[in-house]
């Protein structure tokens, strides 16, 4: 049976809870690539790693629950990190993070080496953190026909869907601010500007989804959450693995969505009762905060 391959490239980067002395390995396409070897696909990530003790607890992370980090590259400098406080629901406040990090000072380039990389996966999955600009994406379509999917969060804009629809295959949308007809709006204009599959993600609200054909609207599990950090990345690479995976070609396109969105709402429900965004975690020492991440 042939896999689905699915490859993140973005930021990876040390969560860092100063409040409990934990941290924990993370970042958007980090996060989707993890997620989805999780769910049974060949996952990658291609993207830069401190040469600090926090880049090598990110890049063994991810080897040992099977991602490629072979294309990845290597830098001095610093680990990405946000420094991260759990509010009593289990959401998030992110008090702080570094502005110049290994993946902001060396951002990957897109050689013809990464590209023919990026080839051998069905879908390259990034996003508006992920240091890769709206011309390059633009770019990885027009020139090399290349599947994405990108994360547009929360802070997008009309300006941001008209520069990034037209290039990508998969959009996903945190739309918790937005309302039902709102959300059905941006949805719509994404697919209608190109993308494939639009989905809108809402917290513990329904999911809403458009095809191009019909909505679709798909409850959340309801669980206690521990800490939600990751959880719309841990939706995304359940959705992918479960999406593109080849038992799905014998259902209807309806079937066939309302399926993925079924199998990543379950998977999403797992990981919010983990600490972290993947459940990987590690004690450090605050006094010795620069032994662990190289600080200026």
């Amino acid at each position: 049976m042939t896999k689905v391959r699915i490859l993140g490239t973005g930021v990876a980067t040390m969560d860092i809870y100063p409040d409990n002395r934990r941290m924990y390995p993370g970042g958007n396409e980090y996060n989707v690539a993890c997620n989805a070897a999780f769910c049974g696909a060949e996952a990658g990530f291609l993207g830069v790693f401190a040469d600090d003790k926090a880049g090598s607890l990110l890049e063994e992370t991810l080897q040992t629950v099977g991602v490629d980090t072979s294309k990845s590259h290597h830098e001095s400098g610093s680990s990405g990190y946000s420094l991260v406080r759990l509010k009593p629901d289990g959401d998030r406040v992110f008090l702080d993070w570094n502005r110049r990090g290994v993946t902001d000072l060396h951002p990957i380039g897109f050689a013809e080496e990464e590209i023919n990389y990026i080839k051998t996966y069905d879908v390259l999955a990034l996003g508006r953190l992920a240091c890769v600009s709206k011309e390059t994406v633009k770019r990885l379509h027009n020139d090399h026909n290349i599947s994405m999917c990108y994360d547009f969060h929360a802070a997008f804009n009309h300006e941001d869907i008209e520069a990034i629809a037209p290039y990508i295959t998969y959009g996903f949308f945190s739309c918790s601010h937005l309302t039902e007809d709102q959300i059905h709006d941006v949805l719509q204009k994404a697919v209608q500007l190109g993308c494939k599959i639009a989905i809108g993600t809402r917290g513990c609200y329904p999911i809403i989804a458009y095809d191009g054909e019909r909505f679709y609207k798909h409850e959340v599990v309801p669980v206690e959450a521990v800490d939600a950090l990751g959880a719309g990345d841990s939706f995304i690479g359940a959705f992918l693995a479960s999406y593109l995976h080849e038992d799905m070609g014998s259902l209807t396109d309806e079937e066939r969505m309302k399926k993925a969105l079924k199998m990543a709402a379950d998977h999403a429900a797992t990981v919010v009762v983990k600490e972290g965004s993947i459940g990987v975690g590690f004690d450090y020492d605050p006094p010795r905060f620069a032994e662990v991440i190289h600080v200026e």
